[in-house]
């Protein structure tokens, strides 16, 4: 989707079928649950080039609602957030390039960093035992700009930091001297045009991952991660849409974890009547090996034992394999209004290699052997199976987009129980 064109067409087309298209987290968890293969706001993450499609642009929402609420009880979603893009155009009324764009977005969990973070962290002896903090600064920054022809740059910042402090059961913050976790992203992206019908993307990024149980300064140890994604869009006019190689990898370090990933994949895009359809296929490879975890499969609490640090005894689980995910969406009864569904399915092949150390000991791996494996089937979050949702448009300027909790369904609605959307996000452009 090109730069120049883009942001026209989304205001024409709104939540129909476009390639780039004015929506949110929600518009993704219940169409596919990935954003590989269409330009949506939430490739902002992915490249920070992309904020130059979305000038003058607010963006917030709830937060994700998957946590078990007991019947009766009232519980708000987990990590609202809330930002904008503002642009300054130094063109002229033909073209509005070159422009710049600076961005900011309170309140996001990068979930793709979070996840090396443990529940709980062991320090000099088995009874010094803390609790990893919830981090609160948790901010994107963007800052981006476009050439007079079209092409873009981008780069992008995020930190989620606490230190020397806890949040209470009463939602207060104390004083909590072992209390430290801190992610630091930062990232720059291209977006650049071939031709008429060639849009290009490739992006950079470096991050950190500390946590306590001491503080750390950002230079200690040495654990540095490495992310790098590169797509690109191919105009189809044939079929009115576009097909979408992409490449990723990353290479992930931090305390007692290694993890190196890698994904090629190809997807198309396509324009329907009052609605739109994607579809991709990826090969996987991912490689992780951790020292000194304990993993506890019922509960999901993970625990890093810092203490044996000097003599490390490596785990190492291998998948690969392949996904195949889609979405689609279509205006029904009325031009305002529209459905959504999509999901996404993986079949990988696990090897597991325990260290002999390590028996007895439940780390990411049990102990030695080989498995199939998938992702979620149904529980609820942005990762298992199948999504379905709907998006409410007014004027091309708000817009309003909803995921359906998967069980809405199935359930009594006189007993009160559950609940009825998973993630609500909204927009307004301006």
């Amino acid at each position: 989707m090109k730069l120049r064109s883009a942001i026209a067409v989304g205001t024409a087309f709104g939540v129909l079928g476009v390639g780039s298209a004015f929506a949110t987290f929600a518009r993704i968890e219940s169409m596919g649950k990935n954003t590989t293969y269409i330009m949506d706001d939430v490739s902002i993450f992915d490249n920070a080039a992309n904020i130059n499609l979305y000038p003058n642009y607010l963006i917030g929402e709830f937060g994700p609602y998957t946590q078990n609420v007991e019947t009766g009880k009232n519980q708000d979603p987990m990590y609202p957030n809330f930002g904008g893009i503002f642009s300054i155009s130094l063109g002229d009324e033909n073209n509005p390039d070159p422009r710049i764009s600076i961005g900011g977005l309170f309140g996001r969990i990068n979930s793709e960093l979070f996840r090396y973070l443990p529940t709980r962290v062991v320090g000099e002896n088995v009874r010094d035992t803390s609790k990893v903090p919830e981090t609160v600064t948790n901010f994107d920054g963007f800052l981006g700009g476009t050439l007079s022809n079209g092409d873009a740059w981008g780069l992008h910042i995020y930190i989620a930091h606490q230190d020397g402090g806890d949040k209470t059961k009463s939602g207060t913050y104390q004083v909590e001297p072992n209390a430290y976790a801190s992610i630091v992203q930062a990232d720059a992206g291209l977006n650049l045009q071939f031709g008429s019908n060639i849009d290009f993307e490739l992006s950079f990024a470096l991050a950190r991952i500390q946590y306590g149980p001491d503080h750390k300064h950002f230079f200690d140890d040495g654990d540095f991660s490495f992310l790098a994604k590169s797509r690109a869009f191919f105009t189809l006019e044939a079929i009115d849409g576009e097909l979408v190689p992409a490449v990723s990898a990353k290479f992930i370090e931090a305390p007692g974890i290694n993890n190196k990933h890698a994904q090629v994949g190809v997807g198309i895009n396509v324009a329907l009547d009052r609605g739109f359809f994607w579809l991709g296929a990826d090969f996987i490879w991912d490689q992780m090996k951790a020292h000194d975890w304990t993993v506890n499969y019922e509960t999901g609490e993970t625990i890093f034992n810092s203490m044996e640090v000097d003599d490390p005894a490596w785990d190492k689980r291998r998948d690969i394999g392949g996904m195949i995910s889609f979405g689609i969406e279509r205006n029904i009864w009325y031009d305002w209004f529209v459905i959504r569904v999509g999901g996404q399915k993986s079949i990988l092949y696990t090897d597991c290699d325990q260290h002999e150390k390590n028996k007895g000991r439940r780390g990411i791996c049990s102990e030695n052997g080989n498995f199939f494996s998938t992702n979620p089937l149904a529980n609820g979050t942005a990762d298992d199976h199948v999504g379905f949702g709907f998006g409410i448009n007014i004027e091309e300027k708000l817009k309003i987009d909803v995921t359906v909790a998967e069980d809405l369904l199935f359930r009594n609605p006189f007993q009160g129980e559950g609940r009825i959307f998973s993630r609500i996000s909204a927009t307004y452009s301006f």
